[in-house]
């Protein structure tokens, strides 16, 4: 765990790759517990069968591969090839200057290796079968690829405490602004700087969303609901 750093050594560009990674894993915890709240009971299963089988079976495997392919992108290098960056942990490592963040860039990077080394069978997805359609799948010549939903909650559990790392170090504080006693210029300066502020570490497993899978199943099981 970090001590403090200097946060003007935080720049733009790192800002800005933080609430890209901090916005995908928000939303993969999302697709996550719809999955789990739609699919995981076999009575709330057959009721979705029922209403309407081809929709929330195709709902299902899209939300296994976007949250497959969501986990391999955080995974990406920060380079593909010579000229292509991505927006991936990786990359929020390589944005750091190394000068000033010799530790964290060190703590960073041996959280990295793990989510790796629990992540193998959530990658073979993405190559035989999210991202591409392995030739020998798709004939039965090969094995279909196969994870879980505790392999997953490992993975993000990691990649949450990777994030964490990074905003207990780095993390801005919040100041209290009445915006009433500013010009139209500083408002705007100020709503901008507010955008990129690094946030406090929070669960991330843990968020609270006002609509999900329940929202759904809530108004499924009025509509079929005895008159």
């Amino acid at each position: 765990m970090q001590g403090a750093v200097n946060l003007n050594a935080i720049s733009k560009s790192t800002r800005e790759i933080y609430h890209s990674l901090r916005s995908e894993v928000i939303g993969t915890h999302y697709r996550l517990r719809v999955l789990r709240q739609l699919f995981t009971s076999s009575e709330t299963v057959a009721l979705l069968n029922k209403i309407a089988i081809r929709f929330f079976k195709m709902l299902k495997l899209d939300l296994l591969d976007t949250i497959i392919m969501a986990i391999n992108r955080l995974l990406d290098p920060a380079k593909t090839g010579n000229r292509h960056s991505n927006a991936s942990l990786q990359q929020l490592i390589v944005s750091l200057d190394p000068t000033e963040h010799v530790n964290l860039i060190m703590d960073l990077n041996n959280i990295l290796e793990k989510v790796k080394g629990k992540s193998p069978r959530i990658r073979q997805w993405r190559k035989k079968w999210a991202a591409h359609r392995d030739l020998e799948v798709v004939q039965g010549l090969a094995p279909m690829p196969a994870t879980s939903l505790p392999e997953i909650d490992d993975v993000l559990k990691l990649i949450g405490r990777f994030l964490n790392e990074f905003e207990t170090a780095c993390h801005d504080p919040r100041e209290d602004i009445n915006l009433y006693e500013k010009t139209d210029k500083e408002v705007e300066e100020i709503v901008e700087s507010e955008q990129q502020k690094i946030s406090s570490p929070i669960h991330y497993e843990n968020i609270i969303f006002k609509d999900d899978g329940t929202t759904i199943l809530d108004l499924i099981t009025r509509v079929n609901s005895p008159q």
